[in-house]
């Protein structure tokens, strides 16, 4: 998508044919991360407006202060910049050009912010497609886990025009912990599958060490206090590690198993496609599967744990 669009109907200060800051922001998906993302902006003083088909997301945002809006057309009516954050391309593009999505409302210039994890051909193309209808797409997945979302510790990849993302800043500041800029739609879907590849193989990693360490001897607890402070540490062993040494996964939401699915078929399809080896990764798959395989998919990732106990034979209750 060209640089070239000006971005209009946000209320400030022009700075290179852009406004610098805005006060109403559209939220088109509530649920376990657009929900968040609602919250940490009214909290930083913007007003919200909520989009989600799931009523209680909804009712659970005006409970808070936010507004509602029937479609995405009314939000990109009422609300100045838009983020979206939704499960599937079906859903995005229902959201960007179907018969009650954004280019139907809104006006030239809207920005829309999207945090989705898709195919980079995907982005591209909507990128494209919205650009035609006379908005800004700003290919903008999220890397962290629901609980860093709601510590402000996770991270935005944003590619798109520079001049959008840089208007964008204070608000995607007010949800992330850190952003980068990394240049045209795509890149940013292209980081972010670097990003997911590293969870699925850390995760993993984390979970045969925990349970070496525990067939070892050692007390879980230990182990998770003692190696993320060591060269070893990652941010997966600090995260989920710590749902592994209390052996305890649940998880409200239960649907991060089925983001690991297909967040690892777009890493496999787009490997395969630069044909480029991950064989790491390839593996660390195979124990998501044997942790489906066991029933644990309604729990938090971190159960893969367990299934690494079950192939060792280590017995360990887990919290139900």
């Amino acid at each position: 998508m060209s640089g070239s669009h000006s971005v209009e109907g946000v209320e400030g200060t022009v700075i290179n044919g852009v406004k610098d800051m805005t006060t109403k922001i559209g939220v088109i998906g509530l649920g376990a991360m657009g929900g968040l993302y609602a919250r940490h902006l009214m909290k930083a003083g913007y007003e919200v407006l909520g989009c989600d088909l799931n009523a209680a997301h909804t009712a659970s945002l005006e409970k808070e202060g936010g507004e509602v809006a029937a479609s995405p057309r009314e939000a990109a009516d009422r609300a100045e910049i838009l983020i979206t954050s939704l499960p599937s391309l079906a859903a995005l593009e229902a959201v960007i050009v179907g018969k009650d999505g954004i280019i139907h409302g809104g006006r030239e210039g809207q920005i829309l912010i999207d945090t989705c994890t898709l195919k980079v051909s995907d982005k591209v193309d909507l990128g494209e497609r919205t650009a035609s209808a006379g908005r800004v797409f700003l290919d903008a997945p999220i890397s962290g886990t629901p609980p860093m979302v709601a510590d402000l510790k996770a991270s935005l990849y944003v590619s798109g025009d520079e001049a959008a993302y840089i208007i964008c800043k204070p608000v995607i500041e007010a949800f992330t912990g850190t952003n980068f800029y990394v240049g045209p739609v795509g890149d940013a879907s292209k980081m972010k599958i670097l990003a997911n590849y590293l969870v699925g193989v850390h995760t993993v990693a984390a979970a045969e060490c925990m349970v070496l360490g525990m067939k070892a001897g050692l007390d879980p607890a230990l182990i998770h206090d003692v190696l993320p402070k060591g060269a070893g540490g990652s941010t997966m062993l600090q995260v989920r590690g710590e749902y592994m040494a209390k052996s305890d996964y649940r998880y409200e939401d239960g649907t991060i198993f089925d983001i690991i699915r297909k967040d690892a078929s777009i890493i496999s399809e787009y490997a395969a496609e630069l044909s480029a080896p991950i064989n790491l990764f390839a593996a660390a798959r195979q124990t998501f599967n044997s942790a489906v395989a066991l029933g644990l998919d309604h729990m938090e990732l971190a159960a893969v744990c367990r299934a690494v106990e079950v192939a060792a034979g280590h017995e360990r209750d887990m919290v139900e």
